[in-house]
């Protein structure tokens, strides 16, 4: 299965490169604060495509780790619910309880 996976991601990066290369016109790349006159159409496709990536990664990481402390606080509150049900389970219930209730 990993060799599976190395080989179609060979494919996607030669695919990807093959594609960079037939996009050689320069354009002009207007940011807020800066521009970039003359920059190639493969240089600008490659970085949004690295600043996806790192923006969906950023998101991945944080709601991986939101649900990992959503997890750890719901088995904090499962632990303390199971020890007071066994404290519960434990207590020692009174004889007389029993005796007033037969005699009404």
């Amino acid at each position: 299965m990993k060799l599976v996976k190395i080989f179609i991601g060979l494919l996607v990066v030669i695919m990807v490169l093959y594609f960079l290369l037939q996009n050689t016109r320069l354009v002009t790349v207007d940011l807020i604060f800066v521009e970039f006159p003359n920059a190639p159409v493969s240089v600008v496709m490659l970085g949004s495509l690295g600043v996806g990536i790192l923006f969906g990664y950023a998101a991945a990481v944080a709601i991986i780790i939101s649900g990992k402390s959503e997890i750890r606080l719901l088995k904090n509150k499962n632990k303390k619910l199971s020890d007071e049900l066994n404290d519960l389970r434990n207590v020692s219930i009174e004889e007389s309880i029993y005796d007033n209730d037969g005699n009404n």
